[in-house]
């Protein structure tokens, strides 16, 4: 079991999402002790999602875990969408069945449905036992309790083809809207790109997280992309959270939703860059939710820009610079070490050109953006120009002159967006092992 302390998400909605015609959100049944809402200083209303039903509370996405999330009061249950042989649906977070099941290396999709009736996964106790819910099962748990929404995660499976996950999102959007769910469902997948499409043809309402689980570093082509095909909100893994890409998902209109968070002082930077409504879904739901309650985890994080000098300054590029020619630059592992990656603000550059003309422009910026470039005039003669940029794609610069002139770039150091333990009340005593879906204000 992974301990209770170390994981958590969260997300929220960015205010530029705000104009959107999203579904309502369900009502919110995590009170604070004056019996309202838990609300920050900054106006968002932080709930509780079930991940996989609350995996650690009980077995994982199974109807006791359904009902047991929906009986507790948590705002939300998060659980996965497979499909079998026959067109069936049921809830499993792996189409190919894992060792604490019956069956273990059998593909759900290769299965009838009568063939998954009958395996059995492992209770908290480790005995096989319990049977893989049908969504209809899943319905009938939500149709009895219409104030918990429904977090479903569209699954695919290894090999399926493009058409095929498709396929799985048009049957997905078919079932919400014959159960009656689509004003009470948040979607999320890693397969958006084949899946939003279709999931936008048929609702322009419903809400879509893009996950991306690659591991990319601050890929900001993917995030244009998500935003072409209409997601809400975008998902990078935390260890690929910065500061600048979480700035930068929220200039496009989306929220940011990292997941696989760690610690309180990760769960702080996601809560600060959160909007209007935060879903943080764990799987130690009740422990979260006393934690909000109780005040342990806190909820108005104060950001602390820190900066780390570097012992000794980094030449990461050098060389005569042809007008417009860009120039990448690595910085990430090499003048900033990969852990300090999440979170990571800005990098200060030493750029010293040598025989300036004095007219003409440098610019430095990320890799794959202009969001968040400078733009400064060459100067005459030979002289250092002291830069903050973000970095951008694969932890690289992108540097440009309009002019020819030799230059030499040093990393000087660099800045993280920090939230010292003096801004974390308590402990965190959050549980989280998956991503956070986000829903609509």
């Amino acid at each position: 079991m992974v301990p209770p302390l170390v994981r958590a998400l969260a997300v929220a909605t960015a205010t530029a999402c705000l104009a959107l015609a999203l579904p309502s959100a369900a009502p919110a049944t995590t009170l604070g002790k004056d019996g309202k809402p838990i609300v920050n200083a900054a106006g968002s209303t932080l709930l509780v999602v079930a991940h996989r039903g609350g995996a650690f509370q009980w077995p994982e996405n199974s109807v006791e875990a359904f009902l047991g999330s929906a009986e507790a009061g948590y705002d939300g249950i998060e659980t996965d969408l497979a499909w079998t042989k026959d067109g069936q649906p049921v809830m499993s977070h792996n189409d190919v069945l894992p060792d604490r099941c019956t069956g273990a290396g059998q593909s759900i999709h290769r299965l009838t449905a009568a063939q998954v009736a009958e395996v059995r996964c492992a209770d908290l106790a480790g005995e096989k036992v319990v049977p893989i819910p049908t969504f209809a099962q899943l319905a009938k748990v939500l149709a009895d309790h219409p104030d918990i929404a429904l977090h479903l995660d569209l699954k695919s499976y290894p090999g399926q083809s493009f058409d095929g996950k498709r396929t799985y999102a048009t049957r997905a959007m078919a079932l919400l809207t014959k159960y009656g769910l689509l004003g009470r469902t948040k979607i999320l997948t890693f397969y958006w790109s084949s899946m939003l499409p279709v999931i936008r043809k048929a609702s322009r309402s419903i809400f879509v997280t893009a996950y991306d689980g690659a591991s990319f570093d601050l890929d900001l082509a993917r995030v244009r992309l998500a935003d072409k095909l209409g997601a809400n909100a975008y998902a990078p893994r935390m260890v690929h959270t910065s500061a600048y890409l979480a700035r930068y998902v929220r200039s496009k209109g989306m929220d940011v939703v990292p997941f696989e968070v760690f610690g309180a002082e990760q769960l702080a930077f996601s809560i600060h860059y959160g909007g209007k409504t935060q879903y943080l879904l764990t799987d130690e739901p009740a422990n979260l939710q006393r934690g909000l309650i109780t005040n342990t985890i806190a909820i108005d994080p104060v950001a602390v820009p820190t900066t780390t000098t570097l012992p000794k300054r980094v030449v990461v590029g050098s060389g005569t610079y042809r007008a417009g020619t860009a120039h990448y630059p690595r910085i990430l592992g090499k003048a900033v070490p990969t852990a300090d990656r999440p979170m990571l603000d800005t990098v200060t550059i030493a750029v010293t050109v040598s025989r300036g003309p004095g007219k003409g422009t440098l610019r430095a910026g990320p890799r794959s953006a202009s969001f968040g470039s400078v733009s400064v005039r060459l100067p005459k003669g030979t002289k250092t120009l002291t830069l903050k940029v973000p970095v951008g794609n694969n932890g690289d610069l992108r540097i440009s002159t309009s002019r020819t002139v030799k230059v030499t770039v040093r990393v000087v150091g660099y800045t993280r967006v920090r939230f010292p333990d003096s801004s974390v009340v308590g402990t965190s005593v959050v549980g989280q092992q998956a991503p956070v879906v986000l829903a609509g204000a």
